[in-house]
């Protein structure tokens, strides 16, 4: 049986980590972002055959989205951060992050 001392205990960890995930994206995304225009840039001097798979479109939902992502999760997380599963929230802006940064890195060649 838990004491009630580490129930609170643990309930005054959760929003220091929410808010830490949830401010982390920021920065996170400024860096696909940035890894985004890496990638493009990469991309200026090759040929038809090498660049077959480009996707312009993936480029744009990461160049606007990612932000928008992050930006969410610090709104959501002032409702979010002290209710019990708030975490997921900027949980699941990490995952975009994270799927962001893989199809940057399958889409472009290298």
């Amino acid at each position: 049986m838990a004491s009630p001392s580490s129930s609170a205990e643990s309930t005054d960890k959760s929003p220091v980590l929410n808010w830490v995930l949830a401010l982390a994206t920021i920065p996170a995304a400024a860096a696909v972002v940035g890894f985004a225009y890496m990638q493009v840039l990469g991309t200026a001097g090759c040929s038809e055959p090498d660049c077959t798979r480009l996707n312009t479109l993936g480029f744009s939902l990461i160049q606007y989205g990612v932000p928008a992502v992050a930006g969410l999760a610090v709104v959501a997380s002032f409702v979010t951060a002290r209710r019990r599963g708030g975490v997921l929230v900027p949980l699941a802006a990490w995952m975009v992050i994270v799927v962001a940064v893989l199809v940057l890195v399958f889409t472009f060649p290298h």
